[in-house]
């Protein structure tokens, strides 16, 4: 018995000096976080067009949707620098205040991505003879957020490191112990398209002004330094 409770004392002390190390550590240990941000131009244009028809059966209105699309498809081959490809295609009833199907619609969207502002503008312009143009997107090119991420990730460390040495000058220590660095992914910058109403078919509409402006990219990074004593 008396073996039993020289364990349990010897096991209360081991405890108490571990929770007391805990405590000497714990006021000596600070959360750090710090951020960097960089405005990039947006290098991608994406615009959504469509082309809707309504007829008493699914037949019509399908097949002038489907030579509408292939027109658009013909002309955009025309353009190799824009990338181009059709999106949902749904046909669906249209009711009549019975709750009886009054006429079938059909619709089909067709989706264009390109680098060159102009030539996609002119682009579109042709191709509201036919469809018309649901939503103008931009966006920064994966080449062009991987190397903002890169150079971000290096000055977000830069300036923890900056912050970690200005608390370790401001307290008097001799320095810092790194405890752990979490690297935050690349965000910011999200912009939501620009919508359009649907609008009459025109014989000849403008060249779409596309000016695919800046948007600012950040990187956050936030760990945990341990302070040296002081000198």
């Amino acid at each position: 018995m008396k073996s039993v409770w020289r364990s349990l004392v010897l096991v209360a002390g081991l405890l108490g000096v571990t929770a007391a190390g805990a405590d000497a550590q714990g006021p000596d240990r600070i959360q750090l976080s710090a951020s960097a941000e960089q405005r990039v131009a947006n290098d991608q244009i994406i615009t959504t067009l469509f082309v809707e028809q309504e007829g008493p059966s699914q037949t019509a209105p399908g097949a002038a949707v489907n030579a509408a699309i292939t027109w658009a498809l013909a002309e955009a081959a025309k353009l190799p620098a824009v990338a181009v490809s059709t999106g949902q295609y749904s046909t669906y009833p249209v009711m009549n205040e019975h709750n009886a199907i009054r006429s079938w619609r059909v619709r089909q969207s067709l989706r264009l991505e390109a680098r060159e502002p102009r030539a996609l503008g002119e682009l579109v312009a042709r191709l509201q003879e036919k469809l018309a143009v649901e939503s103008v997107d931009y966006a920064v090119s994966a080449e062009a957020r991987a190397a903002a991420e890169d150079s971000l990730t290096a000055a977000a460390i830069a300036r923890f490191r900056q912050r970690a040495d200005g608390v370790v000058k401001a307290l008097g220590r001799s320095g810092y112990t790194l405890i752990g660095l979490d690297v935050g992914g690349l965000g910011g910058g999200a912009q939501p398209p620009i919508m359009f109403r649907a609008a009459a078919m025109a014989d000849a509409a403008p060249a779409a002004p596309l000016a695919p402006g800046v948007q600012t990219l950040s990187i956050t990074v936030s760990g945990s330094v341990q302070l040296l004593p002081a000198p």
